[in-house]
């Protein structure tokens, strides 16, 4: 939008939620001589990487019906994964399944994929401030390579240690909406705009946040078949392309604890991981 947003600071729209409602890593009383390295890697800095983890035989099976969609974005629907098999597979894979399980301490369900392969341009965020309320960083998401990351195409970048930062809340961002920005849905998929309407400040609240604590900026580069396992609290963005529509190929998958959404309807695909179901047609 054009129009200059209110004069919003991070500590406006953020706070940080009592250690007993967050999940057990990011808790203050933890015995770090206990933990694995992913785990220690999570606590440090809300990333874990795992190199070389997909194998072909399941990344090529969906980069074949993903390779077939012409349209940059591919998919608009949140929850393509529901009619698109091949993409159950790779984002329900288990010993990936396993790793994020092995971080928050609860069975998984997969709720959103992002599926374009241009870098989504969306500038630094958290997560977890689109959930309800009550999930408060029972919350993680994945980007996994399905070819080399080139450093001009708008890689994925973030802030190690931002996860343990204040918790952006909707409800605090959404103060600061009109009803007309608060009520605007896609007429395709019906997936509410707030979020973007709320960048005219979110941004430049986080950009200040990110400055004053001379927060560092790096770069995901994966290869083929590496994952990224990032915090619901990560501040993170698609970062500008050097060339612009250039291909960055990958799949994001979004993912919360399955005992915390009692919100969402559960089902189980072929490997016997969890999905969320919703009335939504796949649109293109």
């Amino acid at each position: 939008m054009d129009n200059p947003g209110p004069d919003v600071t991070f500590a406006d729209i953020s706070d940080y939620p009592p250690d007993e409602v967050v999940p057990w890593l990011d808790r203050a009383d933890v015995d770090e001589s206990t933990l694995t390295p992913h785990q220690l890697e999570w606590r440090r800095d809300g990333v874990v990487t795992l190199r070389g983890f997909i194998p072909d035989e399941l990344t090529e099976p969906y980069i074949k019906v993903r390779a077939a969609e012409t349209n940059p974005a591919a998919w608009m629907t949140p929850s393509s994964y529901m009619h698109i098999l091949e993409m159950r597979d790779l984002a329900l894979y288990p010993p990936m399944m396993a790793v994020m399980k092995s971080l928050l301490g609860e069975a998984l369900i997969l709720q959103m994929c992002l599926t374009a392969w241009v870098s989504s341009e969306r500038d630094w965020h958290q997560d977890d401030y689109l959930n309800p309320h009550f999930v408060n960083s029972w919350y993680t998401a994945v980007w996994i390579a399905l070819g080399d990351i080139h450093p001009d195409s708008g890689p994925f970048e973030y802030i190690p240690g931002s996860h343990r930062w204040p918790l952006m809340r909707g409800e605090k961002v959404r103060r600061f909406l009109t009803e007309e920005e608060l009520a605007r849905r896609s007429p395709e998929t019906g997936v509410n705009h707030w979020p973007r309407f709320a960048e005219r400040f979110t941004t430049p609240a986080v950009a200040a946040e990110i400055a004053a604590r001379g927060g560092e900026v790096v770069p995901f580069l994966g290869k083929k078949g590496d994952v990224l396992i990032w915090h619901s609290r990560l501040m993170h963005r698609g970062s500008l392309p050097k060339i612009p529509w250039m291909e960055r190929r990958t799949l994001i998958a979004h993912y919360s604890a399955a005992a915390k959404r009692p919100d969402m309807i559960p089902a189980r695909d072929q490997n016997g991981e969890l999905y969320a179901v919703f009335d939504q047609q796949l649109v293109g």
